[in-house]
């Protein structure tokens, strides 16, 4: 089967990625162009891609599919262009950063038919698709969520790190209880000279009284991206970058405070499958889907509903956390 022809929008730091991404998948996907304004940079990671400074000559050019890898706020007439002329895309995240722009490209996305998914990256960790097994093998529904997604850096001037660090866990937390929260509350640390906060503590309540505690920014001297899930009779934490990235404790969770002093936790590894890194996880993914595997994770509904909660969090730090 002939490697299906992509198009690059944005050959920045993650741009890059992609490119490297790409070439390492063979003979399944080829870079053939390139919108960047780094030419420099980028012709010695793809020396055979015709490289341009206009994007729109990348949607308009012979490539079967296009990544979009650009800062959000220009993601929407990328996105666009690439559904008026029928290009599969790979969108990074967030999807955009208002919610009435979001439900317009869910609404065109849906009228054109296009295949287009959005890249919430952690969501194909196979550390997460592990956790994923496990929850769905045992049945119990989810009772608190404690995500951290915490680093120094990457320091972007154009996008908020509530939405580019809080996205992450968000979506990992809409996934994973399967429901949108009935309420958000945000708290912001230290802002940047800019005045937005570089750290953010989230709170979702879920109908049915699940919880889920979020602390996300790049202000932090230790790299940190964990997930703990509590079921009643279990303690999972996903570690995406232990060596054993995900585990499992027997805890009693509603008679915790009835033991007032529980059993310490045990963790027991649980087998994690593929240890290829997500990005390749997310790529293969999408080129399986074009060839006609499965396309659960295709669309935008997951990605409207992040820049909603989103929003209602930007909302709340405005209004004082409520």
């Amino acid at each position: 089967m002939a490697p299906i022809r992509f198009g690059l929008i944005g050959a920045g730091r993650w741009g890059q990625v992609y490119i490297r991404t790409l070439r390492q998948l063979g003979g399944r996907a080829r870079l053939t162009h390139v919108a960047t304004s780094r030419p420099r940079q980028v012709r010695p990671l793809a020396p055979t891609a015709a490289l341009t400074a206009d994007w729109r000559r990348v949607v308009r050019g012979p490539c079967e599919a296009v990544i979009i890898a650009t800062p959000p706020r220009l993601h929407a007439p990328m996105l666009e262009a690439c559904l008026a002329a029928g290009k599969p895309c790979l969108v990074e995240k967030p999807l955009c950063l208002d919610v009435p722009t979001a439900q317009r490209l869910q609404r065109r996305a849906e009228a054109s038919r296009v295949p287009v998914l959005v890249d919430h990256i952690h969501l194909f960790h196979p550390g997460y698709e592990a956790l994923k097994a496990a929850l769905r093998r045992w049945r119990e529904p989810i009772r608190r969520i404690v995500a951290e997604g915490l680093g120094w850096g990457v320091f972007r001037r154009d996008t908020p790190a509530l939405w580019d660090w809080g996205c992450h866990d968000v979506s990992l937390c809409l996934d994973l209880v399967g429901q949108n929260p009935s309420a958000v509350g945000a708290l912001a640390g230290p802002r940047s000279p800019r005045g937005e906060p570089e750290l953010v503590s989230l709170r979702l309540d879920f109908p049915g009284g699940s919880c889920a505690w979020i602390q996300a920014g790049g202000l932090s001297a230790q790299e940190r991206r964990t997930v703990s899930v509590f079921t009643d009779t279990r303690v999972y934490l996903l570690d995406e970058w232990a060596r054993k990235p995900l585990s499992v404790s027997r805890a009693d969770f509603p008679r915790r405070y009835v033991l007032r002093r529980p059993d310490a936790l045990a963790p027991r590894p649980l087998p994690v499958g593929s240890r290829q890194p997500p990005l390749t996880n997310a790529v293969r993914y999408f080129i399986d889907g074009l060839r006609g595997g499965d396309r659960s994770r295709f669309g935008l509904g997951l990605a409207v509903e992040v820049v909603r909660v989103l929003a209602r969090c930007e909302d709340a730090l405005r209004g004082g956390g409520a």
